[in-house]
């Protein structure tokens, strides 16, 4: 299973960084941005699987609207729960039921390091460090192209979208702090 991308928009800034922050200690969910200005969570969830969603925002029921069509699952946070279109998650709710929310298919199985072979650890490793593909390719002795296929088989393993999403699972799984991963076994 794969990890859910999130945004999370909120009409003050330190609330939605903190639901954000407290997401990202849930399994099966990645925060990728917290926005506080309606057309902000409009770009940026547009992009993601789901967006939990302040119902105080103002346009906020539009701009659910407006996310759904684009495909994206939307979570309002607190409201009026007679509201059927929407998907409501109380404000008096503990933050795992906000996550069970955003995603229902549940936490993804556990990411081991193992998975990925020592030259996709290399690779994902220079990444995380903020490495571009052509330094991370200089620096291991092959082409771009090569970083581009290794990312890419990189992200089909840990089922997510893009580098941001593989370290961040990497460094969720391993207790934040432990880079043991970094070092690729011999």
């Amino acid at each position: 299973m794969s990890v859910c991308t999130v945004v999370v928009g909120h009409r003050e800034a330190m609330v939605a960084e903190g639901i954000a922050a407290a997401l990202g200690r849930s399994p099966g969910i990645l925060p990728v941005a917290s926005a506080c200005e309606a057309g902000e969570v409009l770009r940026l969830g547009q992009s993601v699987d789901a967006v939990a969603l302040d119902s105080g925002m103002p346009d906020s029921e539009r701009l659910a609207a407006r996310l759904r069509r684009h495909g994206v699952r939307v979570v309002m946070i607190g409201g009026d729960p007679t509201d059927d279109e929407s998907v409501r998650v109380s404000t008096r709710d503990r933050v795992a039921a906000l996550a069970s929310a955003l995603n229902p298919r549940g936490a993804p199985a556990p990411v081991h390091a193992s998975r990925l072979t020592n030259r996709e650890h290399e690779v994902l490793t220079l990444v995380a460090k903020g490495l571009v593909g052509k330094q991370v390719a200089r620096q291991l002795g092959i082409s771009p192209k090569t970083v581009e296929r290794h990312k890419t088989k990189i992200f089909s393993k840990l089922g997510v979208p893009n580098a941001a999403a593989a370290v961040g699972l990497l460094l969720s799984t391993n207790g934040g702090g432990d880079r043991s991963w970094t070092h690729p076994p011999m």
